[in-house]
């Protein structure tokens, strides 16, 4: 499909070859529908335990500095892990807005052109699609899930996008609102993993969690609702992008759309 992201080649040596630990532990932490159950109830247990996060003891000798610049910072004042959602449909100028940090610094199709975010070694490995949930735009878009493509900027559909009760369950919420959008990023790690080895995991969750920085602070500036999930079932999320294990890796997915008022 054109525009699509590339694809490992038959020679293309196996990471599990060069990280055979780091897809061990990746396989002790990947959710399915009777280990969720399990997750449910861990969560509940210390949802009713006090908790106080750490605080080292050198802490009190801390040399005050000045106050944070509010017009710098305000944006990140404003953000909000918010799973209530308003009504309307996004156009495409709010989903631009939103995956604008993920895309290439030009158009250029130079294998090594380079990203607005970081990644180790310049391997890229994480993709972002998009559940368009509620998008006003080409019809090509409505309930699809597209690949976004950071050299062109652009999106490729490749999958009907299921309608939101159904969705919700694949990612395990229970959220009644449906979000304009829900982006979910997928790690190809082989590149990753044969240049840096086992270290080469710690980068896939870095470089996740870099993309899921951008996207909160995207959210925060424009005053959107947003959350990451991080519930989902595993081999159903790489279903639905017609994917599979051990190749990629279902990394984190994150849920926005306009406030609810």
């Amino acid at each position: 499909m054109t525009g699509a992201p590339p694809q490992m080649s038959s020679s293309d040596p196996s990471p599990f070859d060069d990280a055979p630990l780091f897809h061990q532990f990746w396989d002790n932490g990947v959710l399915n529908p009777s280990r969720a159950l399990a997750m449910r109830e861990r969560i509940a247990h210390d949802a009713a335990r006090m908790y106080t996060p750490p605080r080292p003891v050198h802490a009190a000798a801390g040399i005050g500095l000045p106050a944070p610049s509010a017009a710098r910072n305000a944006a990140w004042h404003d953000r909000r892990s918010t799973r209530c959602f308003g009504p309307q449909p996004w156009s495409l100028s709010e989903l631009t807005h939103l995956l604008a940090p993920l895309r290439a610094r030009d158009a250029s199709s130079d294998a090594m052109q380079t990203r607005l975010l970081p990644s180790g070694g310049g391997k890229y490995p994480v993709q972002a699609y998009v559940a368009l949930c509620r998008i006003d735009g080409p019809s090509a878009l409505h309930n699809r899930i597209a690949w976004y493509d950071p050299a062109r900027h652009a999106l490729t559909p490749v999958a009907p996008c299921p309608e939101w009760p159904t969705l919700a369950r694949t990612l395990g919420v229970d959220w009644s609102d449906t979000p304009a959008v829900v982006v979910l990023l997928v790690a190809e790690s082989a590149g990753t993993l044969v240049k840096y080895g086992e270290r080469g995991g710690r980068f896939l969750l870095i470089e996740a969690g870099v993309h899921l920085g951008a996207l909160g602070y995207q959210a925060a500036e424009a005053g959107w609702a947003g959350s990451a999930i991080a519930s989902f079932d595993d081999g159903a999320v790489l279903a639905l992008l017609g994917l599979s294990a051990p190749r990629h890796l279902a990394m984190l997915a994150y849920a926005c759309g306009p406030a609810a008022d």
